[in-house]
């Protein structure tokens, strides 16, 4: 919902967010209706002037992919091995996970990716396949959309000498930081995060 221009203009900007901040950081009982309700405002326009003025949100899971591409020996139970975790990882508290001096998940992805969490199993797409295939075919098993990052990833592993292959793992997760670009994750080089 964008904030009416007449109603903004009758307010100043340093006002606008100051309310901002307060609805984000100190919402009062009652919610945003309470402080338009405080302030006189007309009902829907404080969520106006925080699409406007508020924060920008975190990427969208699926707004953006990151990529591992290539070829693998190993069989496909070997393969998916890397993404298992560990049978108790589910009883543990947040607490547990956060104070823990040791990796908890028993996975092989969330080490390499230095993430104390158990990945999102919604933003993963694990594929192998028994022959290698072309980089597009393969790539076209994932949900990108985007032609123009898929000239990109093609390209990416051109310049890597990988024109075929039979493995691939694509993670949805935009926010995800991937810290070691250039090491091998399951044997798969990381070509990037890549637009859908």
């Amino acid at each position: 919902m964008k904030s009416d221009p007449k109603t903004a203009q009758t307010y100043s900007l340093a006002f606008r967010k100051a309310l901002v901040d307060e609805a984000l950081n100190r919402t009062p009982t009652g919610g945003f209706p309470e402080l338009e309700k405080r302030h006189q405002l007309k009902p829907g326009t404080l969520f106006g002037w925080v699409d406007e003025l508020g924060p920008t949100p975190p990427p969208a899971p699926f707004s953006a992919l990151h990529f591992w591409i290539g070829n693998t020996t190993l069989n496909e139970e070997a393969f998916g091995q890397y993404f298992a975790y560990s049978d108790d990882y589910w009883a543990l508290e947040v607490e547990d996970i956060e104070s823990a001096s040791h990796d908890v998940t028993g996975c092989g992805f969330c080490q390499d990716i230095c993430s104390p969490y158990l990945y999102d199993e919604d933003l993963l797409l694990v594929i192998w396949l028994p022959q290698a295939v072309s980089i597009a075919e393969i790539v076209g098993h994932s949900t990108l959309a985007s032609e123009e990052s898929l000239a990109q990833i093609i390209q990416a592993c051109a310049s890597q000498g990988l024109h075929q292959a039979n493995a691939m793992f694509v993670y949805a997760d935009p926010t995800q930081l991937i810290t070691a670009p250039d090491k091998r994750y399951n044997g798969l080089s990381y070509l990037g995060l890549f637009d859908d």
